[in-house]
């Protein structure tokens, strides 16, 4: 396979996915669930056994191609589903090409679109056409045509409709879009698609690797979609559920290590050391990619670190009356309970940006600058060691 059949055959699959998210978010019946590469390129059911509806998708690159009468696009669609029918009851199912290509005038496919629709005058130019061509990419789809009775392939073609003309692969974006529209702001209206994109890929990874078939709803793609929309309110900033794997310090620039000789000072363990360094992990990449979106407003960040400092100068003044100064071990106990009464505050840099991480990592964070501290004497210790990093850096 060349590198242009390959790109072709990879958009021919994202258009697949596509299609199958732009279809299930139209559907009328909001009991809707669609199931991907398990019974058909694209599969509605009710009840998950059996499909109610099998949609193939067929995407042309660089041209619109066409559903002629010996069109393999055609043929061997037409084919799996006379498989189908040898091996089930099919009345009941409804089955759809939805194409890019275009159905000529008076085709066989042109007879079995929702327009002027002929199934009968379809079968018998399909039939003329299997006992003429001499397609040898069609032969065995001719043979399996020709030798099923005319009575079932009616039954098929009755229940085939050919939606010709489609939008391409980047056009169905645009489709899915307005399904979002109305659930989001204007300007966020592209982050919530490539996160709503982002989880439906993956959920179809998943249904690819599962062995029993994986339907999703539209009812849970529609909450999906409120919830990440909800995200980008005013009042709230979109968290990354995926950060949630340990992260390895040593993979930290010297620089970015300061917070884990505070928590060494006063003697956490190991544990509670991964927690930590996973909390300013998040919080580091979260408000990163806040500040890069652009959704934080001029010096949020700032008065947000401000609002914390205070809270731990009062916690850290309480702790200087209390502790022994000459006494090293009270000074690490009473720095691990300093720490552990900043991790139970639940300070929020936005009212409904309720995930705790950001107040402990951004805690960790103002560590790791040496503007909050944990043990007694953090300032006299690693003073020092912050300014010969500065040094080197």
């Amino acid at each position: 396979m060349n590198s242009h059949d390959a790109s072709a055959q990879m958009l021919g699959y994202m258009y697949q996915v596509r299609c199958a998210l732009d279809l299930l978010l139209s559907a009328e019946n909001e009991q809707s669930r669609v199931c991907i590469e398990r019974f058909d390129d694209i599969a509605f059911s009710d009840d998950g056994d059996t499909p109610d509806i099998c949609i193939q998708t067929k995407h042309h690159v660089n041209s619109r191609g066409d559903l002629t009468d010996a069109s393999v696009d055609l043929w061997r669609t037409l084919n799996v589903w006379l498989n189908l029918l040898h091996k089930q009851d099919i009345s009941n199912m409804r089955f759809t090409i939805l194409t890019t290509s275009n159905a000529p005038e008076n085709s066989a496919a042109y007879f079995i679109r929702c327009m002027d629709r002929n199934p009968s005058h379809a079968y018998e130019i399909l039939k003329s056409v299997a006992k003429q061509s001499a397609s040898a990419k069609n032969k065995g789809y001719y043979e399996l045509f020709l030798t099923t009775a005319k009575e079932s392939v009616l039954v098929l073609l009755n229940n085939v409709t050919i939606i010709d003309g489609n939008k391409c692969v980047l056009n169905v974006v645009d489709s899915i879009k307005k399904s979002i529209r109305y659930s989001s702001r204007p300007e966020y209206e592209e982050k919530v698609y490539e996160r709503i994109e982002g989880w439906w890929f993956k959920k179809t990874i998943e249904a690819l690797c599962s062995y029993e078939p994986i339907f999703i709803s539209q009812e849970q793609i529609r909450s999906l979609i409120n919830d990440v929309s909800s995200e980008y309110a005013q009042e709230n900033l979109p968290i990354d559920t995926e950060l949630t794997e340990d992260i390895d310090i040593e993979s930290f620039p010297d620089s970015e290590r300061v917070f884990c000789e505070q928590l060494r000072l006063i003697d956490v363990k190991s544990a509670r050391m991964k927690t930590s360094i996973r909390d300013y992990y998040r919080a580091f990449i979260h408000r990163n990619n806040w500040i890069k979106d652009e959704l934080l407003y001029i010096d949020e960040l700032e008065r947000y670190e401000e609002r914390l400092v205070d809270e731990w100068q009062h916690l850290f003044a309480r702790m200087q009356d209390d502790v022994d100064a000459n006494d090293e071990t009270e000074k690490q106990k009473a720095g691990r309970t300093l720490l552990g009464n900043i991790e139970d505050k639940n300070i929020r840099i936005r009212d409904k940006c309720s995930d705790t991480f950001v107040m402990r990592g951004s805690y960790h964070m103002l560590a790791n600058r040496l503007k909050v501290g944990w043990h007694l004497d953090f300032l006299q210790r690693l003073e020092s060691l912050l300014k010969e990093e500065r040094a080197s850096s």
